[in-house]
């Protein structure tokens, strides 16, 4: 018999449709095991599908890492969203993208495995590439799965593009979608955050069999709202330089156009004489500047609220050959709330705001017209529907068609209409000198409603056939292989008022854009020997803007032992150009740099950030970037009570298509370095940065190793209940990053924690169930930490003796406490954060701290009802 602690990597993984391959009639695989009299005895392990491979195999400890989250680990954990439960995974390494108010993908929660970011992490449901997100253009967004509708998650810490094709680079997630389920289950819960964000969550599910089809279907609904830098008791005033101060008019020479220069002092202050007397406006101690504080009403996280449905099922039409569909509708609505709007406003000399003599700016805050709010709704359904069955024995396949389409409708609130806000500034009608003096009237013509829209669609074709080749010693060796081709559109556009520039205190610009892509996949597994297995993979990709990418990829199982298994492999990856990158128009940005020249050309210490006019452009002739992958690892059945797994990974990424920021830009410029020819920046005559262009482009390299480690214990205490422990670490040894000019060790900088790990602790006594988690991240140093007399990196406060909060692991703790009752119900009270420990504090941060690492919810207590039926 299998022992119960085989590790959960070998644990069956079905890739539904997805994986296209319906192998239901394949041979099982035969294992040798001693019987208790010393006979030889044989047990059959069933074929299933398993996450990385497109060919069914038995349920033993497989040539790659998978780590496999199960249903009960979902429930257990206190998470109400897919993207709350796999951001505080261990392989999610140094943090990823969460809802964030003021972002335009404000709704939006990636996954970064390998810390190699959301573009290089695939998301898969049942098998297939999940929808790409319109809000990013690229990556696939987490809060439209519906938790409810998940039957387990796998997670291949494995590049996998031999498989699925680009962006598998850092690794695969493959959401398992509910199937065998019959019956009913209502599940209602609340929690209560500490520093705000308050979630609801409500699901229903549904699951029917008959003789000949299975039909599962279910609604959810989950809610969690804002977050204010108010609400937390670290954050700090914000001075932002937007607020009510003279700039001279700087014009370019080649063009003549004319934009915002440096400060322009009179009688040493570039202060507007009365305009810096409102609410949340100061000047600095020589009263030389004024500035505006953006903490008081800003909102850090965005509010999200989805809705879902969904429906799976097969149904027999003969002995041999069922139709399968899988439909998923999610509804996504979110809010963010930020500071009034920022803008530079011409002003002639004379004209009544212009006491300066000469032409000028005001770079102005609009605080009159109260904070900007912006809502995003999104409606997304994706629909397969396909044939799976076998022609004979040793010969099955599948077929299949697929769609999703995501569509984004943005509407922003209290935005400035630049043209009319001149107008009114020229006649004197809107009063800088008193900005809260202004009637409603005149704030209205200011006023100004913004509209995106955004769409990203995906029509897909697929099959595959797969066959019993032959027998070799180790079992039958088998072959798959298969076609798909996917047609996407990608459109991302602004209000004609936005997109001509003439809309303060909003960035960004239209983007439009489609292509189309093929392929042609094969597997080939060996089983040489009992013990000894060897699979083969190839696959290419052909793209219809930017060309074709093969990636092969070789793995190997050897088990000598029946509690002893080596795994290696080898394999090669891409990722491909994302449409917006190709396709994005010019965008603007208001990007913080450091630049010296601005800084002393504004009256400031050379070192002070400056907010500065950018730009952000596409790469037409951007191109795919390639990985080559290795792992070797081992898995070890210790005991009866304890198992081992160790991995380790290494990834090299080439080419890599790299976001060249506005900082890049100015520091590659003032040191004669590269640049790709459509990034550069221009300057004002008194060196002052007038505006920087910034975009992606092909450079250099990045390389990643490190060790996975799983510990895995189970005790029986017979009356006293059982006891089940889970470890599972991450320690990242180098992650390096290189150029032609050099290359950067990251690990142990900041953001770049060198090892994350979790600790699940189960302890299951009759109808209680108490489970505690102790999650732990490495100690990574913040860019600047407020203390005493002055901004600190923590590496100096740690140098010095003074660590404070700069020091240490950061390590949070979740408990729940569970009892199922006699009428099938079952009740649920925790804590996530039950200590209530606070981010590690970074002042580079609006929110005082690196929100990809951490939140600023505090302790949150929940409670949950499930009822079964």
């Amino acid at each position: 018999m299998t022992s119960i602690l085989r590790p959960v990597h070998g644990r069956p993984a079905r890739l539904a449709a997805a994986v296209a391959l319906a192998l239901t009639a394949l041979p099982s695989t035969q294992v040798l095991a001693q019987s208790a009299t010393g006979d030889e005895a044989v047990s059959t392990l069933d074929r299933i599908e398993v996450t990385g491979s497109r060919i069914k195999r038995a349920d033993i400890e497989g040539s790659l890492p998978i780590v496999v989250i199960s249903r009960d680990d979902i429930e257990v954990s206190g998470k109400t969203t897919v993207a709350d439960l796999l951001q505080g995974s261990t392989f999610n390494s140094f943090g990823s993208f969460t809802p964030s108010s003021g972002s335009s993908a404000q709704s939006f929660s990636g996954l970064s495995l390998r810390g190699l970011g959301t573009a290089r992490t695939l998301i898969l449901i049942d098998g297939r590439r999940a929808p790409t997100s319109p809000l990013t253009g690229e990556g696939q967004d987490l809060n439209s799965l519906p938790l409810a509708a998940v039957e387990r998650i796998e997670i291949l810490s494995d590049g996998a593009s031999a498989i699925y094709g680009a962006d598998a680079i850092g690794g695969v997630v493959n959401i398992i979608t509910r199937r065998d389920f019959t019956g009913g289950e209502i599940n209602v819960g609340y929690g209560d955050s500490h520093y705000g964000g308050d979630t609801n969550d409500a699901s229903a599910i549904l699951g029917i069999a008959g003789e000949r089809g299975r039909l599962v279907a279910g609604v959810s609904t989950t809610s969690r709202g804002l977050t204010y830098l108010t609400d937390y008791p670290w954050s700090e005033s914000g001075a932002s330089t937007y607020s009510n101060n003279y700039l001279r008019v700087a014009t370019n020479a080649e063009t003549g156009e004319r934009t915002p220069g440096s400060y322009l002092y009179t009688d040493g202050s570039a202060v507007v004489p009365g305009g810096c007397g409102g609410s949340n406006f100061f000047t600095n101690a020589a009263g030389s500047l004024c500035y505006y504080d953006f903490s008081t009403a800003m909102a850090d996280t965005a509010s999200i609220e989805t809705r879902n449905a969904f429906f799976r099922g097969d149904y027999d039409l003969t002995e041999n050959w069922s139709l399968f569909f899988n439909t998923y509708i999610n509804k996504k609505n979110s809010k963010g709330v930020y500071a009034p709007v920022p803008e530079n406003i011409f002003v002639a000399a004379g004209t009544p705001n212009n006491l300066t003599g000469e032409d000028a700016y005001i770079k102005h805050r609009f605080a009159a017209l109260g904070n900007r709010y912006t809502y995003q709704n999104e409606d997304s359904h994706d629909v397969t529907l396909g044939l799976q069955g076998r022609f004979s024995d040793r010969i099955g396949g599948e077929i299949g068609i697929r769609s999703n389409l995501a569509r984004v409708n943005e509407t922003g609130y209290n935005y400035v209409n630049i043209p009319v806000a001149e107008q009114l500034f020229a006649s004197g009608e809107y009063n800088a000198l008193d900005p809260e003096s202004n009637s409603e009237d005149v704030l209205n013509q200011i006023r100004t409603t913004t509209g995106r829209k955004m769409l990203y669609r995906q029509n897909e074709l697929f099959g595959q056939l797969d066959f019993d080749l032959f027998e070799l010693a180790g079992g039958t060796s088998a072959l798959a292989i298969g076609a798909e081709y996917r047609e996407e559109w990608y459109e991302d556009i602004y209000d004609q008022q936005s997109a001509a520039g003439n809309v303060g205190g909003s960035s960004g610009n239209s983007a439009v854009g489609s292509r189309t892509q093929s392929a042609a996949y094969a597997e080939w597994v060996l089983p040489f020997l009992p013990g000894l297995e060897l699979d083969l993979a190839l696959r290419h990709d052909d793209y219809s803007d930017f060309g074709s990418s093969t990636s092969p990829k070789v793995s190997l199982r050897w088990q000598p032992l029946d509690a002893l298994t080596f795994r290696a492999s080898y394999g090669e990856g891409f990722r491909a150009p994302s449409l917006p990158a190709l396709n994005q128009q010019d965008a603007f940005s208001a990007d913080t740099v450091s630049d010296p020249a601005t800084a002393l050309a504004y009256g400031l210490p050379e070192s002070t950030a400056i907010q500065i006019n950018a730009y952000h452009v596409a790469t037409p002739d951007l191109q795919p970037e390639t990985s080559r992958q290795f792992s070797v690892g081992a898995s070890w059945d210790a005991t009866d009570w304890l198992n081992l797994t160790l991995d380790w990974y290494s990834t090299r990424i080439d080419n890599q298509i790299k976001w060249f920021s506005s900082q890049t830009v100015i520091s590659r410029t003032a040191n004669g370095q590269y640049l790709p020819e459509h990034l550069y920046l221009v300057r004002n005559d008194d060196g002052s940065l007038q505006t920087v262009y910034a975009g992606y482009g092909n450079e250099g390299q990045v390389d990643t190793d490190g060790l996975d480690l799983a510990v895995r214990t189970q005790f029986d205490f017979g009356r006293w209940g059982r006891l089940q422990n889970r470890l599972q670490a991450n320690w990242v040894h180098s992650y390096e990053i290189s150029s032609q000019y050099g290359s950067d060790e990251y690990i142990g900088s900041d953001g770049y924690p060198e090892w994350r790990a979790t600790l699940d602790n189960r302890w299951d006594i009759g109808d209680f169930s108490v489970n505690w988690k102790i999650n732990a991240i490495g100690y990574e140093p913040a860019y600047y930490v407020a203390y005493y007399d002055g901004d600190y990196s923590c590496s100096e406060l740690v140098e010095w003796g003074y660590a404070g909060r700069c020091s240490g692991a950061y390590v949070t703790h979740d408990v729940q406490l569970s009892y199922r009752a006699p009428w099938q119900g079952r009740i649920s009270i925790g804590a996530t954060n039950l200590t209530d420990r606070k981010p590690v504090y970074d002042a580079a941060y609006t929110e005082g701290f690196n929100d990809y690492l951490y939140n600023g919810y505090g302790r949150q207590l929940y409670l949950r009802y499930s009822q079964s039926f």
